[in-house]
């Protein structure tokens, strides 16, 4: 028995997973809202007390965190409470490994295949076809309420994750439309901006209050109530409404033209034959935008240089739909790790 953590900026997860042969089952699982919870210890002392959860079986924990992991402490970056995982392991007693969030994704790659609770969806390329996975790296990348990246290494049969913070890289704009978004957010940010706030759910914000901003959607009884929201909920907001709404709809196809643009430069960077990943609740509760008129591909597939045209079109490229993915990665981390 493991116990699990996926500690993300909007939510916070915790699960026991039972490892049996090969194959790892969720027994149970609870969800906090990050920002209403003191810390990590309020939500482990609240699942362990559940009726459901027999706190002598746990043999071993691997809780991942949305940031940078240095001596086994996260720095979160969309939390403002720490996550200690030394301190966790002198509150439960037990071994605990702290993991960024993007690792544990990595780790639970290899079980794609293997396990039918882990969705997915191959997205085709232009061409119509769906490349095999033909080498050991495979890279994951994720908007969410962050912009999150990894990669993960195969070397017979052993598995090794490596996190990577390149979700606050520069972004590059490809065409006239994200030259504006960009120029616009310059105007509007103290620093200039990164790729997080272009491809995540603030990227989805900004889009739409620079597209009402200037004039690109006009008020109308949708855009009116979408402006009345907090900024967290204009995302989903927007995403909901752009199936049947023109101008909400140019904000959804920019953002997955954008999406597109990273994750073919991180396929640049990371050369993940084994295929690259998109993850995190935005691609997963939007797969139309993704899918529809090859969007997502066009834009994937498209580079300066002619010769690196056939390595991209060569990439699978995998959709996961299954929020669940990194509670299965840290259990699989913990095993490895371990």
């Amino acid at each position: 028995m493991i116990l699990v953590g996926d500690i993300g900026g909007t939510n916070t997860t915790i699960a026991t997973i039972e490892k049996r042969d090969d194959r790892f089952s969720i027994v149970h699982r609870k969800r906090y809202a990050s920002a209403e919870l003191s810390g990590m210890e309020e939500a482990l002392d609240d699942y362990l007390s559940s009726a459901d959860v027999v706190r002598s079986e746990l043999e071993t924990c691997c809780l991942s965190g949305a940031g940078p992991v240095v001596k086994n402490r996260c720095f979160m970056t969309n939390v403002s409470w720490p996550l200690d995982g030394d301190a966790v392991e002198a509150q439960l007693g037990i071994r605990t490994f702290m993991i960024n969030d993007f690792s544990a994704i990595c780790y639970a790659l290899p079980l794609v295949d293997t396990h039918d609770e882990i969705q997915t969806v191959s997205i085709p390329h232009t061409d119509g076809s769906r490349p095999k996975p033909h080498g050991p790296v495979r890279a994951v990348v994720g908007a969410g309420t962050g912009l999150g990246t990894g990669y993960l290494i195969e070397d017979r049969g052993h598995y090794t994750a490596h996190p990577s913070e390149a979700g606050h890289s520069d972004f590059a704009p490809q065409d006239d439309d994200m030259v504006a978004l960009q120029t616009y957010l310059e105007a509007k940010l103290p620093t200039r901006p990164g790729a997080e706030q272009f491809i995540s759910g603030q990227g989805i914000k900004n889009i739409y209050n620079c597209y009402r901003e200037t004039g690109r959607i006009q008020p109308d009884a949708t855009t009116l109530h979408i402006d009345a929201l907090p900024d967290a909920e204009k995302p989903g907001a927007v995403a909901q409404h752009a199936t049947t709404h023109a101008g909400l709809a140019l904000v959804m196809r920019l953002f997955v033209r954008m999406y597109a643009r990273y994750a073919s430069n991180m396929t640049l960077c990371f050369l993940p034959s084994g295929g690259l990943y998109l993850a995190g609740g935005i691609a997963a509760k939007n797969e139309r935008w993704i899918l529809e008129d090859h969007l997502f591909m066009q834009t994937f597939e498209d580079n300066y240089n002619e010769r690196v045209i056939p390595l991209l079109r060569s990439t699978p490229v995998v959709l996961i739909k299954d929020y669940s993915v990194s509670l299965y990665g840290a259990a699989h981390a913990a095993i490895s790790l371990a």
